[in-house]
């Protein structure tokens, strides 16, 4: 049986989660995940981290977030392709940017306008008045999530959701509502979640959850668990096959709209540069140093770097022409 955990936050989900990203991916590895999606709330903090274990691991990973919304229950999305990843940035910068630091939100509309190369998922039930525009955003991409941590009030949770998704007409998909990479992270995860509220362990009451279950699980467990239910459980595989968004496909696009007409990024800085020996060896540019900087120029080329020192080149203009001091 294979298994995806799709809602999973880490200690970049400031006290909620309790385990490194790197714990997170390893633990995937150790038990036999086919993929593991890192949802930490309104960002993506974690995701370099959680990249470079997954490609140490062999772990699939998901680059996705929990975005809070302004008029509607939070939303899990995850990125399919680098269109979506670049929406999903858009979306967290939006929301942190139009609120206090430390906060988060978003009109259901702005994640509705950016929604193409995302995929969604509501991760528990909510009125269906709330949901019904969300999934009207994400048409084949919307699913409502149901998790089992083994509690009071799991029966009728599971039976709201899956209320919901029939009304909605979108699959249901299971997941861990994960918070730790091992059961033994629980205390943990107890003590954040007691100075999150400002209060002690012993004061915390029902603030806390009532077991370790929101952890990583293996295939197994997680076939025991959802015996009655392995549709579900084996949509969780087929979301994460829709998900290709890796940060390895990433590349950064440095500004060209400032460049002289006509001229290439390499050829701007390759100009600036010939301008720049000329004032600093005025008596006749040293072979030496001609062969040096043709080496650099043709390795800058090569890996497409000359927007980076064109925008320094930027920045210190800026600061000599107005005496400010820098160094870099």
């Amino acid at each position: 049986m294979s298994y995806a955990e799709l809602v999973c936050r880490s200690h970049f989900s400031f006290l909620r989660g309790a385990s490194h990203p790197e714990e997170l991916v390893a633990a995937a590895a150790r038990l036999g995940l086919s993929a593991l999606a890192l949802t930490d709330g309104d960002g993506l903090y974690g995701a370099v981290k959680a990249h470079l274990a997954a490609k140490e691991h062999g772990v699939k990973l998901l680059l996705g977030a929990e975005l809070t919304l302004e008029n509607g229950p939070p939303v899990v999305v995850y990125a399919r392709d680098a269109a979506g990843y670049a929406n999903l940035c858009r979306l967290v910068s939006h929301s942190r940017m139009t609120h206090p630091k430390g906060e988060a939100g978003l009109p259901w509309r702005k994640l509705a306008e950016h929604a193409s190369g995302l995929l969604a998922l509501l991760p528990g039930p909510a009125a269906l008045e709330a949901v019904a525009p969300l999934a009207e955003a994400f048409p084949g991409g919307f699913h409502v999530g149901l998790s089992r941590s083994l509690s009071a009030g799991d029966a009728a949770r599971e039976a709201r959701a899956e209320a919901l998704a029939r009304a909605l007409g979108v699959p249901l998909v299971v997941h861990n509502d994960v918070h730790t990479h091992h059961r033994e992270r629980q205390p943990l995860q107890d003590v954040l979640t007691a100075i999150r509220h400002g209060v002690t362990v012993d004061q915390a009451g029902t603030r806390l959850f009532p077991n370790a279950e929101r952890t990583l699980k293996s295939p197994g467990e997680m076939a025991r668990l959802f015996a009655d239910r392995p549709d579900a459980l084996e949509r969780t595989v087929e979301l994460a096959s829709r998900c290709g968004a890796s940060l390895d496909a990433l590349h950064y696009h440095f500004p060209e709209e400032d460049l002289p007409e006509g001229r290439t990024a390499n050829e701007h800085l390759k100009t600036l540069t010939e301008a720049g020996l000329r004032a600093r060896y005025p008596a006749g540019v040293p072979p030496e140093v001609t062969r040096q900087i043709e080496h650099e120029l043709r390795l800058i080329a090569a890996l497409d770097f000359a927007g980076y020192f064109l925008s320094l080149w930027d920045i210190v203009m800026f600061a000599r022409g107005r005496g400010i001091l820098c160094q870099g």
